[in-house]
């Protein structure tokens, strides 16, 4: 068995390396890679743990897949031990991981963007775990991962980071706050230069400005090359045509590379040391010489090319040049070699300097070759651009500039500048000169030359030979160079032109000689003629001879410039080569001959030959000046020393750095050791000055340290600092004196002794430097006793500056000076003074100064003293200090010098933050005192947009974070009264509330977490030290102004959103709550001891403090609220208990308890108030409604007298949050109608509460929802609810009840008329003008019976008129209603599991009314049945919707219309609005074996629903409170169908009698229908099912049933007549053969009818051209009367299905061409479609299906005057869609459209495509009659549509059709049959019943041998309304059209079964 161990502490935890799946094994724990897992138990290859995410699963995993880890343990979570650099980035990239997945669902800009950044930062921490990094190289990745982190926060909207230099996160609660304000604004600029571009950011350093560098590569020379050259490139100033740089040499080999292996492809040089004015130079040039080496004549082209390697290695090679001189300096005579001219190359690098980001690549410098100029006059040429020709040649270089000095650029660059890259040097001194920086170069130029012919009838081809020799004349080897790049030569010679006797060679080469050599050294200069044959150049000897020293008599070195030398001939034959320095006898220059003409044996002067060189000396040890020398030899020139003292201000400062320290010692021993000090030491003193002043000049600053290690170390003149005491006081006498004036009063300009204090004064703090060291070695040595005395001589020093500044005279200069280095002084007095006189003097040089003067010296001096040490010692700062804060003070109030006092303080409170500066106490309370409310002053007198507004408030937050309870106390004293204090208080409390304040502009921008949330902690501290002040102070007397102010701050403070924790991401919360905790707990324990600490004054503060302590009490911090909530309690008690008598006071209600006020009202009305606004504004929760409740009812019911009224109170608020809560989720959301439910929801609580303005505040809410959606209607109905609650009087208006649309009405009666107007203006615009009419005749009563005001009332009755005649004449659609439940508990709580009925919109369908719905729940489904579902759907959290059609019952209103003929305008109101019952019907089968045609077996299941409100209202739905059913019998069915019928005929011929310009289509067709049933066989049905004794006798009950419907069908026979009549009279010619044939038909039907059941009469009849009544009975239909239950079924109504997913996700559409006008037997087949049938031709040939989907817009027109659309609904009844041939089964119906124009009139049948076969004689005779309309009547939208039904029979009925009104068909149908063959035949009666007329084609087509009509469903649009539906009936066009898609199943759509 397996034994398992203990682990040891060092492998408890891991990450997986890889992933582990063994689920199926028992005991295995599944493994992800990343996952982290804990160790609990070990064996030798498994382990046992669990995954840290999931700690209840444990199991076993092997050992091979875990990686251990290192660990550390953080909150009980193990996490792994890395630094914090790597923590932080892990944390960031979970971070920025979640933000990143938003932007993608958005598609946001910034995606790829941060997803780069989190890709750099990933390889970056790869970099920094792997350990495999040097420290600088893990320096600089931690530094770019910092800058990612900050960039990458700033662009996601993150907090900032604060860091520090090295990017590590900042300790923020170890930093005074105006550092942690610095270190916000470092980041600031650190993010913003991060982001900008750069081309260069490879150092972090700041770069040495004054250091510039040029990097030079050369990469080719493309020249045609015959022999070895050297090439020689230099920088070049263009202005004054001379070299700036040493020369960089390259060996180049005629093969096309370097010669010198080390050169091989590292051609480099870095030229150096060029300062910022060499660099502004308008051109410099980069030149190259290129020097032949070789003969006199250049060799001839070569066939055989030596290879690379010989050519580089031979001998020969490495002497191929001037440089190949041995270092012995001898030659080798076998070598015919001389240097030649060969060419030169240049190119202006002034744009690459200028912009070195601009130049990238390649530089080519084009080259051309000296032909007879020299070498300098090709350059000129060359740069002058003229008579060069074309340039083939070129040099290929790369030219990059470079910052900062050697050093530097070698770490910042070193794959660029290497070891071994030689340094070109400036030839001169770079403009910083460095103490270090030890140079001796002498740069020799040999300019030219003149050379006289002598025995030669030929020029000479002359050779300079230099070389350095000492006092022997022996050759000093290895001390010159030709340039960079190159070892030393012994010996240069120069380039030789050939056949020139007056040579300019302007060649510079640099002579480097040790020190100690140089003053014995000399230069000498051979001259030799260079034979071009080779054999005579060998026998050449140097014919002449030059010299120059390099020191002179008087011991300086040879002067700058030019000197001509005299040429010696050289006679070999006399000349003594053993005495080799005998021409150091002769003159070496011209100008030392002096006309003579001096010689030596074997030397004699050429007079005309001469050679001149210039002389440019670079040395830091070696000086060129007499004075120099003099002042440095003093002792030995007594007799020049005072001229040697004044030259020294001549004395160029390069000499004078060189010699800093001899110069001071000479000067020092001068001064103490002279013989006159009168005379001597003024000008001593002075020297000193100027010495100091040339240091401290910006080229030598440098040398200040020099100056400091000389004072320190080497300075050693004990006695001089009496002197220079007594010299200083001297100046400052004689300065302060009353100036001369001259003799006309005019003052002179400014004299000598104000001009030296200025200088003494400027370099004062050196001077007394050299004071103080003096003072401490002469104390060393010989004691300290006389202390007392040298102090007292400082003490009178001093005074003297007070003096001068009290001066009168005018000396700002000077006093300016002292102020600058005054800090200086007084630091380095402290060694040697008492500090504490020392800071008294200091005060007093403060104090003396004017206010006005030097105000800004005055606050330099200040801030440095601040940064001081004098400053660090508490007792100087306890002098100081105040001091400094008044002055401070000052420039704040006169708001001048601003910026200079901020840094101060900032400075002051940085120090006062440590802790090694001693005691504080002391400075807070100064600062506090002085300081504090002049600062919070000027912060709020400053615009928040001013960046000082930040620092000032991070010095006030400094200021109040170092004070204590001590200093409160003292500031509270310090103050002179209570108003004072009270003022204070009051005003920091409101600097503190605008510091929190969500509506000011922040200080500190929202991303600075730390600045915010270090504020937030010194505002805490302080308020809980004014809590202290406020009780102590304004308690008694009671100051409600400071209290109030406290609870609106603090509050304010409080409900800050940087504190609300709950709203942050895992990652800031836990930041926060590390370094600063949740301080809101601790604020509201301030909060709610405050309130307990009112005592008797609480009911001063309600209901003021209800708002305010009830958003603190939402805060989603439980433990917060728990605290807060019995606040409210404690509220209710007190306005209870609170006097009646008077306001804001418990009064005497102690010994009087009926004074009790002994209710809450006040504090209830602030708190419904308050809830609405805060919760709608987002604050609170369910959970904080739950713990309201909770809290409040247990204290409430623990009270003895607020129980009863309390609880009732805390019940009402719940209830009132709930549904708050409800309308804030609810108010978002898309679906308009939730938002308008919870609107009404919330109007109807506050009903019910009777909060009057808040009643009205919705009811505005709810109008503008309804406008904003056009609902005209509802908004009226809604804005009614207002005008309820005015009355008809002058009322003056209570604020509750003021409208903010009308501010101007004050009255009852202005704003009810108003509003009254208004609503009006809405009824009309929704179209109901009954209910405006209704409006007006309110407003009609009020002008005509209470104000007469006869001409408001004229213009009103006007308006009646005009909706009186809008009634009739304008086109208005009846709107249709649906019923929708919503079922599951995914919907909102007040839609679930709840039927509505709602208003559809106008002109709206079924299938559109369905659309809407789902596009607003976009989650839900659709239900395909009408059976109510069970728990399955109800209780689970999914949404479903189930969507049917329903009719409104209006019984009881037409009860007013008996006895009348009124136009359907009129009536058709009422049919559908003020409607509070509606109905469906479903129909259904008793009987199985039933036929399908068999209307016996045919019932109707009926639901009767009701509704809370009547439609239309204040909303377009309301939800339905009582649901009944009921069935309807068959026989009832068949009266219900015959009642209907029968109104259609006596509506239409009424109709017809109002407006004569009807089109008599429709009337045609529905007699057609009627009289001719060709299809159905009419209610020939219904007679031979119940009329029959064989029905009685089956139901007895039915006889009175039976009777009515014989009556009824009686009853249709005189209102056919009448139609007839009237079709008669309208029908035009082409309808008499169509009207002869309804006039047969009609005969037999009457003949039949009347013989059965008997001869009827009509209230209506004819007569000429009109129908009137013939009596005054009542001819209403039963279905208008209510207690008749069968009345209002409507058989054929499409639209009352459930949806339209059983016909087809989309609308069918047909083309009409033309409006009604007449019937056109058109012969031609015309094919009519429905997606739900099919018909069948003879010879079985399938009809093409036709595209429905365009329609014909241009064609149709839709005139609005006068038309009438009246209908009642129309219903289909269609089978749910379960198989693939599923058949709508409808009944077929017309329409009747009447209307003064030609208007489209839309007939639709819609019928079974099957019915019981007969005989084939039958189907002929029926083919020749017209078709059969079935004769229920059916109702469509827009139209009155009225036929007969047609049935269908099946073997089973089905309760659950998705269509559900009262229809006949089945949901399981005989498939259709194929359409029928048309006949071509013109004759009528064979005619396939395609009929036409024109403008409006109609046309009806029988399509099969059964007489079957296919049907379609048909939308007509016009300009008026966006579509009329017309179902059921087929429109035909001749041309073809696409087949028609199969319907396909709706959206959403779910079948239940």
């Amino acid at each position: 068995m397996t034994a398992w161990s203990d682990c040891n502490t060092k492998q408890v935890f891991g990450i997986a390396k890889c992933n582990f799946d063994q689920d199926i094994k028992p005991h295995r724990l599944s493994l992800d890679v990343g996952d982290s897992v804990v160790i609990l138990k070990e064996t030798t290859h498994w382990y046992y743990g669990y995954k840290q995410r999931y700690k209840d699963q444990r199991g076993i995993f092997p050992k091979s897949y875990i990686h251990l880890c290192d660990y550390t343990i953080v909150n009980g979570e193990y996490c792994m031990q890395r630094t914090d650099i790597v923590e932080e980035i892990t944390k960031v990239l979970l971070e920025w991981g979640s933000i990143l997945k938003q932007y993608f669902l958005v598609n946001h800009p910034d995606f790829h963007t941060i997803r780069s950044k989190m890709n750099d930062l990933n390889n970056n921490r790869a970099l920094l775990i792997s350990g495999n990094l040097p420290v600088d190289e893990m320096r600089k990745v931690k530094l770019l991962a910092t800058s990612q982190i900050d960039t990458g926060n700033s662009l996601l909207g993150l907090d900032m980071v604060v860091r520090d230099e090295s990017g590590d996160i900042l300790d923020t609660t170890k930093t005074c706050t105006t550092e942690l304000y610095e270190h916000h604004l470092n980041a600031v600029n650190r993010i913003i230069k991060a982001n900008r571009p750069q081309s260069n950011q490879r150092t972090s350093r700041p770069l040495n400005k004054y250091s510039h560098n040029i990097l030079l590569h050369v990469n080719a020379f493309v020249c045609k090359f015959q022999e070895d050259s050297d090439l020689l490139f230099t920088l070049f100033d263009g202005e004054s045509h001379k070299p700036i740089s040493e020369n960089y040499v390259v060996k180049w080999s005629r093969t096309g590379i370097a010669r010198d292996i080390d050169q091989f492809d590292n051609n480099r040089v870095l030229f150096t040391d060029l300062s910022k004015n060499d660099l502004s130079i308008s051109k410099i040039y980069l030149v190259c010489y290129a020097i032949r080496v070789g003969g006199m004549e250049m060799k001839e082209n070569d066939s055989k090319r030596v290879s690379i390697t010989n050519t580089m290695l031979t001998a020969a090679s490495k002497k191929n040049s001037q440089l190949s001189i041995s270092s012995n300096g001898s030659f080798n005579n076998t070598e015919y070699i001389m240097r030649r001219p060969f060419g030169v190359a240049c190119k202006e690098i002034t744009p690459i300097i200028n912009k070195p980001e601009d130049s990238k690549g390649n530089l080519d410098l084009p080259f051309i070759m000296c032909e007879k100029d020299n070498l300098d006059a090709t350059l000129r040429k060359l740069i002058a651009n003229k008579d060069i020709g074309k340039i083939d040649s070129k040099m290929a270089v790369t030219v990059e500039v470079l910052q900062g000095d050697i050093k530097q650029i070698k770490e910042d660059f070193p794959r660029l500048v290497h070891t071994n890259v030689p340094l070109a040097r400036k030839m001169g001194f770079p403009e910083v000169i460095l103490p270090g920086d030890v140079r001796n170069d002498l740069y020799l130029t040999l300019c030219s030359g003149e050379f006289a012919r002598i025995a030669k009838t030929s020029e000479k081809n002359v050779e300079v030979t230099v070389c350095v020799c000492n006092e022997l004349g022996q050759l000093v080897p290895g001390v010159m160079s030709i340039g960079a790049g190159h070892p030393p030569i012994d010996e240069y010679k120069s380039v030789v032109y050939y056949h020139d006797d007056k040579p300019k060679w302007q060649e510079t080469f640099k002579i480097h000689v040790p020190i100690d050599e140089f003053k014995q050294c000399h230069l000498k200069f051979t001259f030799k003629h260079r034979s071009s044959n080779e054999q005579k150049d060998k026998s050449e000897k140097p014919f002449g001879l030059s010299y120059v020293k390099l020191m002179q008599d008087n011991g300086t070195t040879i002067t700058q410039g030019l000197h001509n030398l005299a040429v010696y001939k050289i006679d070999h034959k006399k000349f003594d080569k053993t005495n080799a320095n005998s021409y150091m006898e002769l003159p070496a220059t011209i100008i030392e001959l002096q006309g003579t003409k001096p010689s030596i044996t074997g030397l004699n002067l050429l007079p005309k030959d001469q050679c001149t060189i210039c002389v440019n000396l670079c040395s830091t040890k070696l000086t060129q000046s007499v004075s120099l020398l003099g002042l440095l030899n003093w002792s030995a020139h007594k007799d020049t020393l005072e001229e040697s003292l004044n030259a020294l201000s001549n004395v160029p400062g390069e000499e004078v750095v060189k010699f800093l320290q001899d110069i001071l010692d000479a000067l020092f021993n001068i001064l103490v050791d002279n013989d006159n000090p009168q005379k001597y030491d003024q000008l001593v003193f002075m020297s000193i000055i100027h010495l100091i002043e040339t240091v401290s000049d910006l080229k030598y600053q440098h040398f200040l340290t020099v100056l400091d290690v000389y004072i320190n170390q080497s300075f050693s003149a004990t006695l001089a600092y009496g002197k220079l005491i007594d010299v200083l006081q001297k100046n400052i006498k004689e300065a302060i004196e009353p100036k001369e004036k001259s003799v006309d009063g005019v003052e002179i300009d400014e004299r000598i002794e104000v001009k030296r204090l200025y200088k003494t004064t400027r370099y004062l703090h050196y001077v007394m430097k050299f004071v103080i060291r003096s003072r401490i070695l002469f104390a060393a040595i010989n004691g300290n006793s006389d202390c007392d005395d040298f102090a007292n001589k400082l003490h009178e020093l001093l005074e003297m500056f007070i003096k001068m500044i009290a001066c009168p005279t005018d000396l700002l200069k000077s006093e300016g000076a002292l102020l600058k280095n005054l800090h200086i002084i007084a630091t380095d007095l402290m060694q040697v003074f008492d500090s504490v006189r020392l800071s008294i003097v200091i005060v007093n040089i403060l104090k003396q100064f004017p206010p006005r003067r030097l105000t800004q010296s005055k606050m330099g001096c200040i801030k440095d003293f601040v940064d001081s040490k004098l400053f660090h010692l508490p007792e100087c700062r306890a002098i100081l200090l105040p001091v400094f804060c008044n002055h401070i003070k000052d420039r704040l109030e006169s708001k001048e010098e601003v910026i200079e006092c901020i840094n101060i303080m900032n400075n002051i409170l940085k120090l006062l933050y440590r802790t090694d500066i001693g005691y504080t106490h002391n400075d807070v309370r100064d600062m506090m005192l002085i300081l504090l409310r002049t600062v919070i002053k000027t912060s709020h007198a400053l615009d928040r947009e001013n960046q000082l507004v930040g620092n000032l408030v991070a010095i006030m937050l400094g200021i109040l974070q170092r004070m204590d309870a001590a200093h409160y106390e003292i500031f509270v004293k310090h103050l002179n009264n209570r108003f004072e204090l009270q003022d204070f208080i009051i005003e920091i409390l409101l600097v503190f509330e605008e510091l929190v304040s969500p509506h000011q502009k922040p200080v500190f921008p929202r991303d600075w977490m730390d600045m915010i949330m270090h504020q937030n902690t010194v505002i805490l501290g302080s308020l809980q030290h004014l809590t202290i002040v406020i009780i102590d102070h304004f308690f008694d007397p009671f100051e409600k102004q400071v209290w109030s102010n406290f609870f609106q701050c603090s509050i304010a403070f409080l409900i800050q959103s940087p504190l609300q924790l709950n709203d942050f991401n895992d990652n800031k919360r836990q930041v926060i709550f590390a370094r600063y905790r949740d301080i809101r707990k601790d604020t509201a324990h301030e909060i709610r001891k405050m309130w307990f600490q009112l005592g008797e004054h609480k009911p001063k503060f309600v209901p003021q403090l209800v708002e305010p302590i009830l958003e603190m009490s939402m805060i989603p911090e439980v433990e917060l609220r728990k605290a807060t909530i019995p606040i409210f309690f404690d509220m209710m008690q007190c306005e209870y208990y609170s006097s009646k008598l008077v306001h804001d006071s418990y009064g005497d209600t102690k010994r009087n308890n009926a004074h009790y006020k002994a209710n809450f009202n006040e504090f209830e009305t602030e708190m419904i108030e308050k809830l609405d606004i805060l919760i709608g504004a987002g604050k609170g929760d369910a959970q904080y409604k739950e713990l309201f409740a909770k809290i409040l009812l247990e204290k409430c019911q623990a009270h003895n007298i607020l129980n009863i009224e309390g609880t009732k109170f805390v019940n009402m608020v719940s209830k009132l949050m709930d549904r708050l809560l409800e309308y804030r989720w609810i108010i978002q959301d898309e679906s308009k109608e939730n938002r308008m439910a919870c609107t009404f929801s919330l109007l109807q609580f506050y009903s019910e509460v009777n909060r009057k303005e808040m009643y009205i505040r919705y009811v505005y809410k709810l109008c503008d929802l309804h406008m904003e959606f056009d609902n005209y209607t509802e908004a009226a109905f809604t804005l009614k609810l207002h005008t309820e609650l005015l009355l008809w009087d002058d009322t003056e208006l209570s604020p509750l009840l003021r409208s903010h649309r009308h501010i101007t009405c004050r009255t009852h009666r202005e704003l009810k008329e108003a509003l009254y107007y208004e609503i009006i203006d809405y009824f009309d615009k929704g179209k109901m003008w009954e209910c405006a009419i209704d409006m007006c005749k309110v407003l009609s009563q009020q002008y005509e019976n209470e104000i007469y005001d006869y001409l408001k009332l004229s213009e009103l009755l006007k308006k009646m008129a005009q909706f009186f005649e809008k009634i009739l004449k304008e086109l208005r659609h009846t709107s249709e209603y649906f019923r929708v439940c919503f079922y599951g508990l995914g919907f909102p709580r007040f839609l679930q599991n709840k039927a509505y009925i709602y208003r559809g919109k106008e002109y709206e369908r079924l299938s559109d009314f369905c659309t809407r719905i789902l596009v607003q729940h976009p989650q839900a489904e659709l239900m395909q049945t009408l059976e109510a579902p069970g728990e399955d759907i109800t209780q689970t959290e999914g949404q479903f919707i189930q969507i049917n059609k329903v009719e409104p019952i209006t019984d009881e209103v037409f009860a007013k219309f008996n006895d009348k003929i009124i136009s359907n305008e009129i009536v058709k109101y009422f049919a559908s609005n003020n409607v509070q019952k509606f109905k469906f019907s479903r129909p259904y089968r008793e009987s199985t074996g039933a036929e399908a045609d068999d209307v016996r077996s045919l019932w109707l299941e009926r639901t009767v629903l009701t509704t809370r409100f009547s439609l239309p209202g204040i909303l377009r739905w309301f939800p339905v409170i009582d649901t009944r059913k009921f069935k309807i019998s068959p026989i009832e069915l068949a009266v219900e169908t015959m009642k209907s019928t029968n109104k259609d005929i006596r509506d239409l011929i009424i109709a017809h009698k109002n407006d004569e310009n009807i089109p008599i289509n429709p009337l045609s067709m529905k007699i057609n229908g009627i009289v001719d049933p060709a299809v159905m066989g009419g209610f020939s049905k219904y007679e031979d099912a119940f009329l029959t004794p064989d029905y009685l006798e089956e139901h007895p009950d039915h006889n009175d049933l039976v009777e009515e419907l014989k009556e009824l069908i009686a009853s249709q026979i005189p209102l056919l007549e009448i139609a007839i009549a009237l079709h008669k009279q309208k029908a035009p010619e082409s309808l008499k053969l169509f009207h002869e044939r309804l006039e047969t038909c009609f005969g037999d039907m009457q003949a039949n009818v009347e013989s059965k059941y008997g001869k009827k009469t009509c209230d209506l009849k004819l007569e000429r051209d009109s129908v009137i009544m013939r009596r005054n009975a009542s001819f209403l239909p039963t279905m208008f009367d209510g207690n008749n239950r069968l009345s209002e079924t409507s058989m054929g109504s499409s639209d009352s299905g459930l949806s339209k997913s059983t016909f087809s996700t989309r609308p069918q559409t047909s083309s009409i061409k033309s409006t009604f006008a007449s019937f056109n037997f058109n012969p031609r087949p015309s094919l009519g479609h429905s997606p739900s049938t099919k018909s069948k031709t003879k010879d079985k040939t399938p009809a093409k299906r036709r595209s429905i989907k365009k329609l014909d817009r241009e064609t149709l027109s839709l005139p609005v005057a006068n038309s009438q659309w009246y209908t009642t609904p129309l219903t289909t009844i269609t089978s749910t869609p379960e198989r693939e041939s599923n058949t709508s089964i409808t009944s077929a119906s017309n329409t009747s459209l009447c209307s003064k124009t030609s208007d489209p009139r839309v007939l639709t049948e819609e019928l079974t495509s099957k019915r019981p076969l007969r005989s084939e004689k039958e189907k002929e005779r029926r083919l020749s009659r017209p078709a059969s309309i079935a004769t229920p009547t059916a109702s469509m939208k827009g139209f009155s549509t009225h036929e007969t039904l047609s049935y269908s029979g099946a073997e089973s009925s089905n309760r659950n059709s998705v269509d559900t009104t009262d229809s006949t068909s089945e949901e399981d149908l005989i498939p259709p049959p194929l359409p029928a063959k048309t006949r071509d035949s013109t004759d009528f009666t064979s005619l396939n019943y395609s009929i036409d007329w024109n403008p409006n084609t109609f046309s009806i087509n029988s399509l099969s041998p059964m007489g079957i009509i296919t049907t379609t469903k048909t939308s007509i649009i016009n300009t008026s309304y966006e579509y009329v539906e017309a179902k059921n009936f087929v429109i035909t066009d001749d041309k073809k059209r696409p087949p028609t898609p199969p319907p396909k199943p709706s959206r959403n759509s779910k079948h239940i079964p």
